[in-house]
């Protein structure tokens, strides 16, 4: 397949909400053990990026990321915090 970026996240996480899988990419992936690189891979014709190869498909590489909490962590670290409503007003 085409597809080369591939984000993970917990049943918590919007999938739907760029900014829900932004902050899940902050606080829950590390580059140095949740990063998964595949190099070498099928490619698409549509993405200029890739490597023609005479008679194949193009070549690319392909990357993971692992945003889901680890099994043995404190998951009450990971819960997203909560603010009370503001009144903007009030500052103004």
């Amino acid at each position: 397949g085409s597809l080369k970026h591939v984000w993970v996240v917990d049943t918590d996480v919007d999938i739907f909400d760029p900014l829900a899988v932004e902050w899940a990419v902050a606080t829950r992936f590390q580059a140095d053990k949740d990063l998964i690189i595949l190099e070498n891979q099928p490619g698409s014709s549509l993405d200029p990026s890739g490597i023609d190869v005479p008679g194949q498909k193009s070549r690319t590489a392909k990357m993971g990321l692992d945003c889901t909490i680890p099994w043995d962590a404190d998951k009450s670290k990971f819960e997203k915090g909560e603010y009370g409503a503001v009144d903007l007003r009030q500052y103004i």
